[in-house]
């Protein structure tokens, strides 16, 4: 009897350990899909460059979005898999570009953090 004691106390440790790691990476897992569902890949024709607002109107078949950009922004020329180094002021009107964009709740609006451009798609 005094045997199965330490036994059933060294089980329920090891089955409270497990519970509690599982649940552990259970919630890093939720926390990393909520950090992937925010940001998000803005693609399709420039259709204006707003310098004074730092925003890019960006339209792709019907949908039209706005994405902001900042000096943190980087911009690159080229296809994603070869691109250059760029900027801002390189983009034109009628280039495809390619932005990793999140909601930046302050300004209610997408944030670049990195975007692609060249001349066609």
């Amino acid at each position: 009897m005094n045997a199965r004691l330490p036994r059933f106390l060294a089980l329920s440790t090891a089955f409270l350990f497990c519970v509690v790691s599982i649940s552990s990476l259970v919630a890093q897992e939720k926390k990393a899909d909520k950090a992937d569902t925010a940001r998000q890949n803005v693609q399709g024709t420039v259709q204006d460059i707003n310098k004074d607002k730092s925003v890019i109107t960006i339209q792709n078949g019907n949908k039209i979005q706005l994405v902001g950009y900042s000096s943190a922004t980087k911009f690159l020329s080229g296809h994603s898999n070869d691109a250059k180094p760029g900027s801002v002021a390189q983009v034109k009107t009628s280039n495809y570009i390619s932005c990793v964009a999140a909601m930046d709740a302050a300004k209610k609006q997408l944030m670049a953090s990195e975007c692609v451009y060249r001349d066609t798609k």
